[in-house]
């Protein structure tokens, strides 16, 4: 049995015992006991994230549980470049109904 067979069972099994209501919910506990161990991950995840493009400040903000001044001090202090101001109106409306 290949590892992702075998993990895809184990989620299954998981929620075929009624341990949790859907593979969803058996995802999302994994992912935030990761992040309770090894917090650093998340943090990286979004950072590279935001310097990427693919999230706004606003989302990081969101995501980190955090003021949009602070996800700003926080991705100057850890190397990036904060992006001045949306590229499309799409992000500008996702900066606003994140702020």
């Amino acid at each position: 049995m290949s590892y992702s067979i075998s993990l895809s069972w184990e989620i299954d099994q998981l929620v075929s015992i009624g341990m949790y209501p859907d593979r969803d919910s058996v995802i999302r506990s994994a992912m935030r006991s990761l992040y309770l161990k090894q917090p650093d991950i998340k943090l990286n995840m979004i950072l590279m994230s935001y310097d990427s493009g693919d999230i706004s400040l606003g989302k990081a903000a969101e995501m980190m549980g955090v003021s949009i001044e602070e996800t700003k001090d926080i991705i100057r202090e850890n190397g990036y470049q904060i992006h001045l101001g949306p590229s499309n109106i799409e992000e500008l409306i996702e900066d606003i109904s994140n702020a």
